[in-house]
Order: C-alpha cells, then structure tokens, then sequence
C-alpha cells in the first residue's frame, strides 16, 4: 500500500494495522484511536493526490519539498500536521510549480482563514481536506489556481451499478468554493481565486459507467463533481490522473474562460473596470477612436496584481486624449503577436502569446475625452478600478 511506502506515514500504516487487530478491544490504547479510520482515508488520498501530482509534472524526488510531519494530538493519539505543517511545494529549477496542502484550516481564534497565506474565508470557517494550487506563468507570472477535494470515507448506495458519494459532500464542496477568496494584499481587496471542488471517496463501478455518472460529468459542466479512489483500483484512479494531467496542462486563458461565468455571480458585477493604453500606431486605434472596437490585446505580460476573473468593463486611454468610451468584456482568450498585428513577420515577438479581450460596446461614460493621472498606471500601461473611484483617475479641467 502507499501507506506503507510513502516516507512519515508508515507510523500511521502501523497503527491502522494494530486498530484492525485490536478493534474488539474496549478500552485502552487501542480503543482511543478506532475513531481515525475517516482521517486516514483522508490522510490516503493526500498522499495519493501528491503522487499524481508529482508523476503528471514529471518531476524527481529532488524536486519535491515536504514540511509534512506527524504530530502528536492528545495522549496517545497521531496526526498529520496540517496547514503549513502539511504543505508539498513542487519545483522544477527553482521555478514554483504547483503546491499541496491538506486540511488547510488554522486554529486562529477567530478562523478567519484556512491556513494558506493568500485564502480568505471572510465569513464562517471553511475547511477542505485538501488543496491544490497550480501556478502558471504563460498569462501572468506566477498566477495560481485554486482546487479543493474532500475525502469522504462515505458512500450513498448505488445508481446503475455505479457507488455515489454523499449528497451533503456534494453541496459541501458548492459552499467551499464559494466561500474561499484570494486576498489582493497590494490592492487591499477579495477576489475569487477557487476553480472548483471535488470530492474524493471509496466508490466503487466500471471505469467506464464512472465516466457517464451525474457525478462526474459534473465536473465538465460546474467544476463540482467527484472521484471513486480507493486502494488496488488502478482503473478508476486514472480518472483522477487523467483529470489533474489535464489540470496542470491547459493553458490560463482556457482556464479563465470557463471560469469567468461561474465566478461573476459572487464578484462586483457592473463595477470593475480595466483601463488600458492605445498608442496611434495600434491597428485598433481608429475604431477605439470610432467606438467601434471589438479586441484589445495586451504586451507580451500582463500584470500579475489584476485578477482577469474580476473584470467585467473595459476603457480605453487613447495616448494624448484620455478616456471616454465603456467596453464589456465579452470573452478572454490569447492571440499570438503575429494575429494581433496582423502582420506576415516570423519573428519571436510574432510568435509570443499575448491576452486579447473581445469588447462590445456599451456606452459613453464622457461626451469628451478625459485626461488622467497617468503616474497611477502599472506598467505604465493599465489601471485596475471600479467606477466608483474612477474620479480618482480623471484629471478634470478646472478652467
């Protein structure tokens, strides 16, 4: 078993074996610790999940980092640390590549968090068995995905030969996502940062029924859904397998553009507006200029502090002018350099992806172009604001 082989847990292998041996017991050591049987199938799939995730990243033991240990947690009793005690950084020449945490809830007095550095629950404790964070870099640099999973040593009987998993885990996981947000600490703001939450329990089917259960087809349609994983199934566990394969192989922007639907019901609607430059010699500037844009595509970089998912407007700052018109946000996808300037040229700036925004128009928000305080910028390039402050932007003319 895993249990056996994987390096810190082998204690609580041993202890689980001595449990099924001592399980008639009724009192003494033993007896304290029957009640673990759900925290080691917990403890399992953590394991199990961090062994994927390593084989799928095709990484080496060296490029792995463990602070997991085990921890004593009254007289007698063993158990994986959590939070930051438990988290697996995934590395590949310094480069940060994904990272794992199980049961990242901290023991604050308030529990206002759940023990990663960057989630915030702002209302009551949330607490996930295990979280996965993946950082991309082909968007922004160091952008990170959010994913949550829940060991369920549960079943809910069995629908056309398939076992199901808990119902209340399911809506579980509903409530998860929608609770957890990133904190901006630079703009002293929420943002939604979960992609979606899945639960991970000891089901049983043909692979093949599986793949066609409500359950799992869940997991294309809303990112909620779950995973038959229990030990010896090799079968079933390349459903997990393939899934975080894909996980870690899809690009952002493919990513970001299921994402954007499903996290907009929980943002600001209507209020969060990106202001981004137009210089003369872009293509698009006579239909910005015309209010008839339909694309504005961004450098080789975006800014890592602008969170693409909370977007909803877009304004242009024509270089010299100022803003004026409003723009929604219809879709975000990439565009190489070369299909954004529309040009026959080979080169690498021709070949380097860049975020292109598909815009409809929507309104004037000035009847003249308005200058702004362009030294609020980042990278001399955007601005991320809502338009309740985005007086603070305009530089009205007094005379």
């Amino acid at each position: 078993m895993v249990l056996q082989k994987a390096t810190g847990y082998s204690q609580v292998y041993r202890t689980w074996n001595l449990l099924r041996r001592a399980y008639s017991l009724n009192d003494g050591l033993y007896r304290l610790q029957t009640k673990d049987i759900a925290t080691l199938y917990e403890i399992w799939c953590f394991i199990e999940v961090s062994h994927i995730v390593k084989a799928q990243l095709n990484l080496d033991d060296e490029d792995v980092e463990h602070r997991n240990r085990m921890e004593m947690n009254g007289i007698f009793s063993w158990e994986l640390g959590k939070g930051e005690h438990s988290r697996i950084l995934f590395r590949k020449d310094g480069v940060e590549l994904a990272e794992l945490v199980y049961n990242p809830k901290n023991a604050d007095k308030e529990n206002d968090n759940v023990g990663m550095k960057d989630l915030v629950v702002p209302t009551v404790p949330q607490k996930p068995d295990i979280v996965l964070q993946l950082t991309k870099n082909d968007l922004q640099q160091g952008m990170k995905m959010t994913y949550l999973f829940d060991a369920k040593y549960r079943i809910d009987g069995k629908d056309k030969g398939v076992d199901v998993p808990p119902e209340d885990a399911i809506n579980q996981m509903h409530r998860y996502r929608d609770a957890i947000y990133y904190k901006d600490y630079d703009a002293n703001a929420l943002k939604k940062e979960v992609i979606g939450g899945y639960i991970l329990f000891p089901g049983d089917g043909e692979p093949n029924d599986v793949a066609v259960s409500k359950f799992y087809k869940t997991i294309k349609e809303v990112n909620i859904g779950a995973f038959p994983l229990r030990p010896k199934d090799v079968e079933n566990r390349k459903l997990l397998e393939n899934f975080i394969d894909e996980l870690i192989h899809t690009k952002s922007y493919e990513t970001i553009t299921h994402v954007i639907p499903q996290k907009g019901a929980y943002v600001e609607v209507g209020n969060r507006v990106l202001i981004g430059l137009v210089k003369e010699d872009n293509r698009l500037f006579q239909a910005f200029m015309d209010g008839t844009a339909t694309l504005y595509y961004s450098g080789k970089q975006f800014p890592t502090t602008i969170a693409l998912q909370d977007l909803h407007f877009f304004m242009p700052y024509i270089k010299g002018k100022g803003i004026r018109d409003v723009y929604e946000i219809v879709k975000v996808r990439t565009i190489t350099g070369k299909e954004a300037k529309q040009t026959d040229e080979d080169d690498a700036d021709s070949k380097a992806l860049r975020l292109a925004f598909e815009l409809r128009y929507v309104r004037k928000q000035y009847a003249e172009f308005q200058p702004i305080d362009t030294t609020k910028m980042i990278v001399h390039t955007f601005v991320d604001t809502t338009f309740d402050k985005l007086e603070e932007c305009v530089i009205i003319d007094k005379l």
